[in-house]
């Protein structure tokens, strides 16, 4: 018998039925975890039957060949032929990506275009793979779910398409390697949970104790206690902001994975600006070794000759007992189309989902985003917990009606009041600065960047005067922040105009804080940075709400309309009816369902477009540029390194906190005007004027010349 290969080495050879039997295998241990074994074992098996054509046997015994081989769709073809499309989209996408389905008339560049080659004879000839592959079953082959809607057929998709693509990495790297990686590892969560209440008693945070620390052992307790007892499913943890949602929400998430068996737990965190700080505490609760944070800014890179260390490995399919994430990677995987992006999806099932601060979800992305929710709970046994102040009250598409973990949310929303609100009315910059310097220590967030700059300036001179906004590099904000917490602890003169960045996962007390219309959520962030470890009585932290003339911003328009809505009504504003009702009349009155979904992902999911869906699904919209700035003497090395010719993931990731990202028309004056150097393509800001040591970037040229020179 002909002997067929599919990979090989200078000094080894493996077997198409070898790889085809090792693909199988792992791929059908990872779709059991959905209940699909036998679906990913299929995948596995016929993945790659399209290497017994002679083309490709030619291609991989010389080196040198540039000879090309559509070798995916044949099983593809075989699967189809055996009514399992599921299975025939993945296997035909295992290496280009999911495809679209396409239509009848298409000849190409689709499934159904590449399929009707097939049909036609106009692959190569891989008729040697039943004698190559004699173990493949041709009969008894899994049943398709005829009962499942669109949305839970295109999930069951990606998820056996990435259980394929990774059994197919793994096998290759196994044999390319001589040996298996090592990846996984990892403790328990059996283990885990051990090292969370060592050191949880430790601080001695599950003792009784007054005031706030007592909520917050008695949320700690309850969370510990319910995610024993609780079935699989979706819940709410709603805490008021300050109230220890993060810890406790992990504490539950370990308790409910031990109870159930669970593999992992994965934290889906919106902000970027909390994310590393959020990873930094569970590395010090859980150790180094359990935790992956997984995000844009982070890149494992090894050495030269080094392996691979098994965090990078981790970063490609999350195996690994506890991941960190962003929204962004979190979401945008479960609709991309490209196997790197989707590769992890099937470690997702089986896992406990925290998402914190759920209620910033795109509104544009709503739907799409609460679909897939509901199907992950329902088609892949994931327990999931949606995590904030302000619970945003979602509707699920099938009727799934979440429990909230707290029994007594409303008495602890009640105990942890710890600030009065009232209503600043209409004002000038000028007037806010007044305002301001009437206080020793005060806080005012804003809606634009433009508008902290104007009010720092306007503060500028003053003893304690701070700024903080995101066209200041993450280094420079962080030193700022250090120092505004030393200024607060010690009583001296603080005051800071800040934009939203500050609102959650920055640790600030003031003793009074302003704060411009916005949404009710984003209010009752800002307040939590008001009396936050509740020191002072409530009718003494103020937190003022105002307005200052001209329209709010169109992204946040509709939200500023709902909560002036909210606020002209007899409730209190950091009241669960308030915070119920105001989520409501924004998404009902203000926003309208159509808009949940503005880029029709489920239309488009209806004809499995996964490519057009792909390109679509994007939760940012990503339009600006990055401008790396030389910014003290550890951001000018690192640019002499970009200079010299250095150019690496690494040196990436430490540059980007010497970064700000601008848009588009401030990046073209810049670079028009030579304030930017482009160095290998990168841009690095060369009129160093142009940063301010207090307030970062400024806006444009022209005004960075009028301000320094």
């Amino acid at each position: 018998m002909k002997t067929y290969l599919a990979h090989k080495t200078e000094d080894r050879e493996q077997t198409l039925q070898e790889h085809l039997q090792g693909t199988a295998k792992l791929a059908g241990e990872f779709a059991a975890a959905f209940g699909k074994q036998s679906l990913g074992e299929f995948v596995g098996g016929y993945h790659d039957i399209g290497k017994c054509s002679d083309g490709f046997q030619r291609r991989i015994r010389n080196p040198n060949s540039t000879e090309t081989c559509d070798h995916s769709t044949a099983g593809a073809l075989e699967a189809f032929k055996m009514r399992q499309m599921t299975a025939a989209m993945c296997i035909m996408g295992h290496h280009s990506g999911l495809l679209d389905l396409g239509g009848q008339m298409d000849m190409d560049g689709t499934v159904r275009g590449r399929m009707k080659k097939g049909l036609e004879g106009k692959i190569p000839d891989y008729s040697g793979w039943k004698e190559a592959c004699p173990s493949l079953p041709t009969k008894n082959v899994p049943e398709m779910d005829s009962s499942q809607t669109a949305f839970g057929r295109y999930m069951e998709t990606k998820f056996l398409y990435s259980s394929l693509v990774d059994a197919d990495f793994l096998d290759t790297e196994e044999f390319m390697n001589g040996e298996p990686a090592k990846r996984g590892g990892g403790d328990s969560l059996e283990t885990l949970l051990r090292r969370l209440e060592d050191w949880l008693k430790e601080r001695g945070w599950l003792e009784e104790k007054p005031g706030i620390n007592g909520m917050r052992t008695e949320l700690l307790r309850t969370a510990a206690a319910h995610g024993r007892e609780a079935e699989r499913g979706i819940y709410t943890l709603t805490v008021p902001t300050g109230g220890g949602k993060t810890v406790s929400s992990l504490y539950w998430a370990l308790c409910h994975g031990v109870s159930h068996g669970l593999d992992r737990v994965i934290y889906v965190i919106p902000y970027m600006n909390i994310i590393e700080q959020t990873a930094k505490k569970f590395r010090e609760i859980l150790g180094e070794e359990n935790v992956l944070e997984h995000h844009s800014n982070v890149i494992y890179e090894k050495d030269s000759g080094e392996e691979r260390n098994p965090l990078q490995l981790a970063s490609e399919n999350w195996d690994m007992p506890v991941v960190v994430t962003t929204a962004v990677q979190f979401f945008e995987s479960l609709f991309h189309n490209k196997s790197s992006r989707c590769r992890k999806l099937h470690n997702i099932a089986n896992s406990v989902v925290i998402y914190d601060e759920v209620q910033m979800l795109p509104a544009s992305y709503w739907t799409p985003c609460i679909h897939a929710m509901e199907e992950l709970s329902n088609s892949f046994r994931a327990t999931q917990v949606l995590c904030t102040a302000t619970q945003p009250a979602i509707t699920f598409p099938k009727g799934t009606e979440p429990e909230e973990i707290t029994k007594n949310t409303k008495k602890q929303f009640e105990q942890l009041k710890r600030v009065t609100f009232v209503n600043g009315g209409q004002t000038s910059p000028e007037e806010l600065a007044d305002k301001l310097k009437s206080h020793r220590q005060a806080l005012c967030i804003v809606n634009t960047k433009r508008t902290a700059r104007r009010l720092y300036e306007l503060l500028e001179g003053r003893e304690g005067c701070f700024h903080l906004t995101t066209m200041m590099v993450p280094a420079h904000r962080e030193e700022t922040l250090s120092e505004i917490r030393r200024r607060l602890e010690e009583n001296l003169p603080c005051l800071v105009a800040a934009t939203s960045l500050v609102e959650a996962g920055v640790d600030l007390d003031f003793p009074h804080a302003l704060r411009e219309q916005a949404g009710l959520d984003s209010i009752l962030q800002a307040a939590g940075r008001c009396n936050r470890n509740g020191k002072r009585k409530s009718e003494e932290s103020i937190v003022e709400v105002f307005s200052l003339e001209g329209k709010a911003p169109d992204s946040i328009r509709q939200q500023v309309d709902a909560a002036r809505y909210i606020m002209e009504d007899d409730k209190e504003w950091d009241s669960l009816e308030a915070i119920e009702a105001y989520f409501r009349f924004w998404r009902e009155k203000l926003r309208g369902e159509e808009n949940l979904d503005r880029k029709k992902i489920m239309e488009k999911v209806d004809r499995y477009a996964f490519r057009e869906i792909a390109e679509t699904f994007r939760l940012i919209d990503d339009d600006t540029y990055t401008v790396y700035i030389p910014w003290q003497e550890e951001g000018k090395r690192l640019l002499r390194e970009l200079r010299g010719g250095k150019c690496g993931r690494g040196l990436f990731r430490k540059l980007e906190r010497y970064s700000v990202n601008v848009y588009e028309p401030h990046y073209r004056e810049l670079l028009r005007l030579g304030d930017i150097e482009l160095i290998q393509g990168t841009a690095v800001l060369a009129n160093e004027k142009l940063y301010d040591e207090h307030a970062g970037l400024a806006f444009s040229a022209k005004e960075g010349d009028a301000i320094f020179m």
